[in-house]
């Protein structure tokens, strides 16, 4: 399914699996440049503009009911 991911400034259009974790897909992003780290002390918040609430970003995508065409704000 396809997604934006926002962090800050930068939007990013990605493709990810419903079984993948949210902060694991974010991990690799940052891996490859795409996003700033964050603080290993500072936990990854993750909100859905389509839900209109924040997602615990260990769930997979799947479950926390992320969906084709979502938007999520790192912050």
């Amino acid at each position: 399914m396809t997604l934006t991911i926002m962090e800050d400034n930068k939007s990013l259009d990605i493709i990810v699996k419903p079984e993948q974790r949210i902060q694991e897909v974010y991990r690799v992003l940052v891996e490859n440049g795409f996003f700033s780290s964050i603080s290993e002390m500072v936990q990854l918040q993750v909100y859905s503009k389509r839900q209109g609430k924040y997602i615990n970003p260990i769930l997979t995508f799947k479950q926390g009911k992320i969906y084709e065409g979502d938007i999520l704000l790192i912050q």
